[in-house]
């Protein structure tokens, strides 16, 4: 079963990288459609719809999941009972927020700083509620660890988000920006509700044994409160960051500058810094029940092996990431948004290269979460997360202020806040499940990261050309750091393919 984590973690990561292939696709148009300042104005939204989301549905799927492996590793408990309290619970909250942005959404608005964003509001209501429907039958299916419906359904939120986003915010805007941003919000809706649609027809076509012995009590809502506390930390800051960074900026800049700059980190920037660390959000979903099994039936060697080998994992895949963001930035920028300004591209390029070296503290954050979460010891990353918060909001609020600073201090303050929830989480995790990086993949990484570095310096000072670069990073990537990797078997390719070939002619015989 321990393979089954980086099975089912394969499955929600070609789902996630082809999602975020369309996600593109629906972002950069976006972009360019509703400009810096309307992007901006969808950006204000955004973090309020999802703290309403997390709030609503975050932690149903985790808990869900978590409830139902350990019913099916015990054999005790309802998982009938447990997924008809996920879905009532998040109808009822979704319905709730809905409500407040449909009655206050202008003045949510007006409160972030700039009231074009009201009409939005009233427009992500709707889409609130159907996509909260989708985590507990999400969360169903992964408790069997079949991450195949989660996968499609991910991906049909992103086609059809793709197709009817980009058309309503099209046709939309040409009337205003705030319009543009209702047809955005109006496409999102209709693709979480043909998303909801595919899970409801998988449910009823799909062969599921929800009946085990009934000996014990659900505690749903104890185990989801907990779990949705540390997923609503994040949300909550954004939506810190949604209220307090333009009213911060405009003490320097007009309106329409602060939300153009609000507009580069949080949409621009945070979409390309989102991409890599699919990755990790993906294992650790699938990591959830796998984890959960192997700890209800007390098979700590296990969990611990399959911890390890999963942060070895993550190394060996996310620091070229890291490298191609701080080195080519600009190039990155000047491609996926050719109509920057070129003090705008000089901005949110250098905003990229701070924003970068979050990525691997963010993936260590999500796969420990996911290790806590199945230890039954949820409190720990609130408790992280709370202390590196409260250093997140003091530096937002002192770096913003400083004109020199401005908008780079939310970079810095994001940064900050991942590398300590993130060091302090790993330093846990290494207690509860003790692990190790393999001596192997440490002997690869050091020489192949050193040349891939110089490899890259070389090309950014000494090539101009957009698509000669793409050739040569490609090119070095492979010499420099792929073919390493597969010579000296650092994923043991070669060990998991012959234990597998083994079993098939054991089976056969």
């Amino acid at each position: 079963m321990k393979d089954s984590v980086l099975k089912g973690g394969l499955i929600l990561v070609v789902a996630g990288v082809l999602g975020k292939i369309l996600g593109a696709f629906y972002r950069i148009p976006l972009s360019n459609i509703l400009s810096p300042e309307g992007i901006g104005l969808y950006q204000m939204i955004f973090p309020v719809f999802s703290l309403a989301l997390i709030i609503s549905a975050g932690g149903v799927s985790a808990t869900v999941a978590h409830a139902v492996a350990k019913i099916r590793a015990s054999g005790e408990g309802s998982i009938k009972d447990i997924f008809k309290q996920g879905f009532l619970y998040t109808l009822i909250l979704s319905v709730f927020f809905a409500l407040i942005f449909l009655i206050f959404g202008d003045q949510i608005a007006t409160l972030q700083g700039n009231p074009l964003a009201g009409a939005g509001y009233k427009m992500c209501a709707f889409a609130l509620i159907f996509s909260s429907l989708l985590a507990s039958f999400r969360g169903l299916f992964q408790g069997f660890q079949n991450m195949v419906p989660t996968a499609v359904s991910q991906t049909l939120e992103q086609m059809f988000k793709v197709v009817f986003g980009l058309v309503f915010a099209y046709f939309f805007s040409q009337t205003s920006l705030g319009l543009g941003v209702v047809g955005a919000f109006l496409g999102i809706t209709i693709a979480e509700i043909i998303s909801l649609f595919y899970l409801i027809f998988k449910l009823k076509t799909q062969k599921i044994n929800f009946f085990y012995k009934k000996t014990q009590k659900n505690s749903f809502f104890k185990t989801n409160f907990i779990i949705t506390a540390s997923f609503l930390i994040i949300p909550a800051l954004t939506t810190f960051d949604s209220f307090a960074v333009i009213n911060l900026l405009s003490q320097n800049f007009t309106s329409a500058t602060s939300t153009a700059l609000y507009g580069l980190q949080s949409g621009m920037v945070n979409s390309l810094i989102n991409f890599p660390v699919v990755v990790s959000v993906a294992i650790s979903l699938s990591l959830l029940p796998t984890l959960t099994f192997f700890l209800t039936q007390h098979d700590q060697g296990k969990a611990s092996e399959t911890v390890g080998k999963i942060f070895n994992f993550l190394l060996v895949l996310l620091l070229p990431c890291i490298l191609i963001f701080v080195f080519f930035a600009e190039d990155i920028f000047a491609f996926i948004y050719p109509s920057l300004t070129p003090d705008l591209l000089s901005t949110a390029s250098l905003l990229l290269q701070i924003s970068s070296f979050q990525i691997l503290f963010i993936s260590i954050l999500q796969i420990s979460t996911s290790v806590f979460q199945s230890l039954d010891k949820p409190t720990l990353p609130i408790l992280f997360m709370s202390l590196a918060g409260a250093v997140k909001i003091l530096s937002t609020i002192l770096l913003i202020g400083i004109p020199a600073i401005n908008i780079f201090g939310l970079a810095i303050s994001n940064f900050l806040f991942y590398a300590i929830a993130g060091v302090l989480s790993l330093v846990f995790v290494k207690k509860l499940l003790p692990f190790s990086l393999k001596t192997k993949t440490l002997a690869v990484l050091i020489p192949s990261l050193t040349i891939l570095c110089t490899s890259f310096w070389l090309v950014n000072v000494y090539i101009t050309s957009f698509w000669v670069k793409i050739f040569c990073i490609g090119f070095s990537g492979l010499l420099a750091y792929v073919l390493p990797i597969l010579i000296f078997d650092v994923f043991e390719i070669k060990h998991s393919l012959a234990k597998t070939i083994f079993k098939w002619r054991a089976k056969n015989e």
